[in-house]
């Protein structure tokens, strides 16, 4: 395996970029899920399998990043489901 050194600039652009996709990732995931909830599962499901696969590609630039990045995902996935609860809209119970 490569490895590649990256400054703090990369850092802070690759969570930066974190930060911004999984926003508007979990805006999108709510906007669908409250019109049709078989639409948000397919949103949902699809943005599982796209994280997963910046997991595997950041675990081969660097091991800290990838947790990084994940903990801001599971932030905003925990956020959408609280406020999807909330709202009503995910069933309580």
């Amino acid at each position: 395996m490569w490895r590649i050194e990256l400054s703090i600039i990369m850092y802070i652009l690759l969570v930066g970029g974190a930060l911004i996709t999984g926003a508007l990732s979990a805006i999108v995931f709510m906007g669908v899920y409250r019109k049709t909830k078989r639409g948000g599962t397919l949103v949902g499901t699809l943005l599982l399998l796209w994280i997963v696969y910046q997991m595997v590609t950041l675990s081969t630039i660097a091991s800290p990043l990838t947790v990084m990045v994940l903990v801001i995902y599971l932030f905003f996935g925990i956020a959408a489901y609280w406020k999807l609860k909330r709202e009503g809209v995910i069933a309580k119970g």
